[in-house]
């Protein structure tokens, strides 16, 4: 007789959990990709097998695989930069906006994760802010954020759709939407899929 039993407690059913595609996923990414569209009421379906594993498996994102909107953008040192013109490369955009503690509790993981690809020019790591150009430009001289950066980029962030910060998003070299995550906790997800669009 097991511990459970004895006391009268019933075993707890084993859960997995899976991604859209039915392949298993972290406990970090699952969290990571059912928060990620804040309008999605039920992000997942709740199945049980005839032997009593609980199957929870995420829906599809409705913005992964869809065309990333046509955004032109000016950096704060002056670089133009537009969907058209990053066409072929992988695009790592963060949006986000100065007294955002998600934001400020990200930086640090998004300069780890930007050092990972120094130096490649088939990836870009941008950064767009509602905050305007002298008061991005102050803080980023206290608190390194080693992205591109874009001031004042309000109306390029609504082209996205995105209501919601820290937003990470990356666009693949085809200019499609692979990866659309809020806050970030499976860090090893976000690698994987840069690496995936690079190997392309």
């Amino acid at each position: 007789m097991t511990a459970s039993a004895a006391s009268g407690q019933a075993s707890r059913p084993k859960e997995v959990l899976l991604g859209p595609d039915g392949q298993p996923v972290s406990n970090n990414e699952f969290r990571d990709y059912s928060l990620s569209d804040p309008l999605r009421r039920d992000p997942f379906t709740r199945t049980v097998t005839a032997d009593g594993t609980v199957e929870l498996k995420l829906k599809k994102n409705r913005t992964e695989g869809a065309a990333a909107p046509a955004f032109s953008v000016t950096t704060i040192d002056g670089k133009n930069l537009s969907a058209a013109k990053l066409k072929g490369r992988v695009v790592a955009l963060n949006f986000w906006f100065i007294g955002c503690p998600g934001c400020m509790e990200e930086i640090p993981k998004l300069n780890a994760l930007s050092a990972k690809y120094a130096g490649r020019a088939e990836i870009i790591f941008l950064a767009l802010s509602t905050d305007p150009p002298a008061a991005l430009r102050e803080f980023i001289s206290k608190v390194p954020f080693n992205y591109q950066h874009s001031a004042s980029a309000r109306e390029t962030i609504a082209l996205f759709g995105s209501k919601t910060y820290p937003r990470n998003i990356v666009i693949g070299k085809d200019g499609k939407i692979v990866y659309w995550r809020s806050t970030v906790k499976a860090w090893e997800q976000f690698e994987k899929v840069i690496d995936a669009e690079l190997a392309k």
